[in-house]
């Protein structure tokens, strides 16, 4: 059996904001932050959080994170992350548009995010992203909105 890697005290992170249905006939943004071992060059946590309030959304979106960064910390992969994510609906009918196409849900809305950042880092390395060399807002595929 796997043993999840021990993480350092400090590691950096790569936010990225995207949009998602809030269940109010709207829109709101997800804050995802993709944690990067920057000797190993993998990616070992995943963090989520949408709006301020805290609920069964709030705590469905810790339980996913929680479950993708121990699968990265024993040798998972983000693109197994996003396939498993991306395309996963709601019951409820509210969908929002991104320049990328209709997000669904919150799992949705984080597989969109997690396949935002890969496309980022396989075009321009993680240490350009890290380092803020990129400016994302201009680069097609990079931004939500």
């Amino acid at each position: 059996m796997p043993e999840p890697l021990k993480t350092p005290e400090m590691l950096s992170g790569i936010r990225i904001r995207q949009k998602t249905p809030d269940g109010a006939q709207s829109a709101t943004h997800m804050h995802v932050v993709i944690v990067v071992d920057v000797k190993t060059r993998r990616e070992v946590e995943v963090f989520a959080q949408v709006g301020k309030s805290g609920g069964l959304p709030a705590s469905s979106l810790e339980a996913t994170c929680r479950m993708v960064s121990l699968f990265l910390r024993i040798g998972g992969s983000l693109e197994a992350v996003k396939e498993q994510l991306e395309g996963i609906g709601s019951t409820h009918d509210n969908t929002v548009l991104t320049k990328e196409g209709v997000v669904t849900s919150l799992g949705d809305a984080l597989g969109k995010a997690i396949s935002r950042y890969l496309a980022a880092r396989d075009k321009f390395g993680i240490d350009s992203i890290l380092l803020g060399e990129v400016d994302f807002e201009k680069e097609e595929g990079c931004s939500s909105t």
